[in-house]
């Protein structure tokens, strides 16, 4: 006998009782899922441990290429084991908490309701085949208690309100995902903040853009620093279809998460993660570099037409935001642009406003008047004017 879904009384009081989607409901991997899986570990465990000798070989400055600042003290410069377990990876969203929001206790990282080893217990725990009933009682308090998931209800309708559907972001129902359902879409907040970027890049006209970048070129061209477990790739996607190349490009660590999220859940369909000295495909789906290797393939990545990095750059050194900002400039089409959501709110975070304005001549605060973001902090840059995004102050309005 395993754990079966809980439903939930919404605390909005004209609503219907709203399901919890526990982690009993998701798809589990296939065991030739899982194998490729453990197949693309490998390669990136050969991406970690092989990152000295490259950065040696290459010339490569291992102050730019190695986790600094607030990252330095979080991932190991060496010694790390990629996991390759079939629990590890079927429920890969509980260990991946990029945004600070911890899905095993459905809470931020730092606002502990359960002990800190409560998400890594749980996985080693977690049946293959189901959820063991000795763990029922545990699962029961986290998801049905009704003060941590029946909030999210009414802050998730305010960042769909005058959102058309096809930019309401949905999320796989495997992989560890959890949450509550809204009108079909699994909401946690980690579904909230990607909404919020999704809102952002609609509001700024960024998605018009890409769309135009589709018509004119054919495809649209995204690159991102910093994927974390790969939910804004994977929401583009969504919105823009095949026609969309999204290459994301981060350390071997933070890789692991994005390049198995988002080959698992486009079944590898033109994917590829790079290996030194591997050609860069002309077309693709989903392309994945260790950041070391950024200039390897810079010079054969482009033309870029839109360039990300949410809540990292402030993470890492100035010397390495200033690094990532100049291949934006190199790899960007003249008409390209950079979409930036960080802020430094910490004594030590890097001023990577500061930055990317010495390298952007042109820079427009997201306005948001008809819908909700999250973040005050979101700018999109560009080396030229650009009429189509300067001179409107909320692309929103021309949808009315």
């Amino acid at each position: 006998m395993f754990f079966r879904k809980k439903s939930l009384q919404s605390n909005q009081p004209d609503a219907a009782a709203r399901a919890v989607h526990t982690l009993a409901e998701n798809h589990n991997l296939t065991p030739a899922q899982h194998a490729r899986c453990a197949t693309w570990a490998d390669r990136l465990q050969q991406l970690y441990d092989g990152a000295d000798a490259y950065c040696a070989r290459h010339g490569i400055d291992p102050a730019l290429a190695f986790p600094d600042n607030e990252w330095r003290d979080i991932v190991p410069r060496t010694g790390a084991t990629f996991r390759k377990t079939y629990n590890d990876i079927n429920y890969l969203r509980l260990n991946a908490p990029f945004a600070g929001y911890h899905l095993p206790i459905l809470d931020r990282l730092d606002v502990r309701s359960f002990p800190d080893d409560f998400g890594a217990g749980l996985v080693t725990r977690l049946g293959r085949d189901g959820i063991p009933d000795g763990i029922a009682a545990e699962l029961d308090r986290l998801y049905a208690a009704r003060d941590r998931l029946s909030p999210l209800v009414p802050e998730y309708l305010e960042f769909v309100r005058n959102v058309p559907p096809r930019y309401h972001v949905r999320t796989p129902r495997m992989l560890g995902e959890i949450g509550i359902e809204v009108d079909g879409v699994l909401v946690n907040a980690d579904v909230i903040l990607c909404q919020s970027r999704i809102n952002a890049m609609l509001s700024g006209g960024v998605l018009d853009k890409l769309e135009r970048d589709i018509a004119r070129h054919g495809r649209a061209r995204v690159v991102e620093v910093g994927s974390g477990w790969g939910a804004l790739g994977y929401a583009l996607r969504a919105i823009l279809g095949d026609r969309l190349e999204y290459v994301a490009i981060d350390l071997p660590t933070s890789l692991y998460c994005a390049a198995l999220y988002l080959g698992v859940t486009h079944d590898w369909q033109n994917s590829h993660l790079l290996l030194p000295d591997d050609p860069v495909p002309d077309s693709f789906e989903f392309l994945f570099v260790a950041n070391y290797m950024m200039e390897e393939v810079a010079d054969r990545i482009g033309p870029v037409d839109l360039a990300l990095n949410c809540m990292s750059f402030p993470e890492m050194s100035a010397a390495q935001v200033r690094s990532y900002g100049v291949f934006f400039q190199r790899v960007l089409r003249v008409d390209g642009v950079v979409f930036d959501e960080n802020a430094a709110i910490k004594p030590h975070h890097t001023d990577s406003k500061a930055i990317l304005g010495s390298l952007f001549p042109f820079r427009r605060p997201v306005s948001a008047g008809l819908i909700k973001t999250k973040n005050d902090c979101q700018d999109i840059w560009a080396s030229r004017y650009l009429g189509e995004i300067f001179d409107r102050s909320d692309a929103m309005y021309l949808r009315r």
